[in-house]
């Protein structure tokens, strides 16, 4: 009976994360590109539109910036400074519906154009962003991100990583 129940509840959980609709899957998949695009305009109101609310975003600088407001002040001031002539590109998205209204979105990155605190040039830098997307009254947000640079040296694979394939490979300056 209880190996049964457990089927049951399993078969049940599994369908429940599978039933968001194609317009779904493509609203979220929409949300990096619309990132990008916002960010390629310098427009840090056009990359708060996407957030919640309450959005938890962490940059890539180890800022934690909580609620929209706060991620909008802090990305518009970025824009009008450091990131003026900043391009931002998508290389690569995965999604998964966690249940049909969270979905997990990973996608990797590459940027060229911006400057250090000092006002020196960066060298193009690759990340990797992952975003917890909810949807909220008909519409998908951003309720979460977690955003991180990849290395800027030689590619190198630690002994622990020798047999495990990444589904998004962050690439790495030559």
């Amino acid at each position: 009976m209880r190996a049964l129940l457990l089927s049951f509840v399993i078969l049940f959980s599994g369908t429940s994360a599978g039933a968001q609709t194609k317009q779904d899957e493509a609203a979220v998949r929409r949300l990096p590109q619309a990132f990008s695009e916002a960010f390629n305009r310098h427009d840090g109101h056009a990359l708060a539109a996407i957030m919640a609310d309450d959005v938890d975003f962490v940059t890539v600088g180890l800022t934690w910036l909580r609620g929209r407001a706060d991620f909008e002040k802090y990305h518009t001031r970025l824009m009008v400074g450091r990131f003026k002539d900043i391009t931002h590109t998508i290389l690569e998205t995965r999604v998964r519906f966690i249940r049909p209204d969270v979905a997990v979105v990973h996608h990797s990155w590459t940027i060229q154009g911006d400057r250090s605190v000092d006002g020196s040039l960066r060298p193009q830098r690759f990340g990797l962003m992952t975003m917890v997307a909810e949807k909220r009254n008909g519409t998908w947000l951003v309720a979460a991100v977690q955003n991180v640079n990849g290395p800027t040296g030689p590619i190198t694979r630690t002994p622990e990583a020798e047999d495990i394939e990444s589904p998004i490979v962050v690439p790495r300056p030559k």
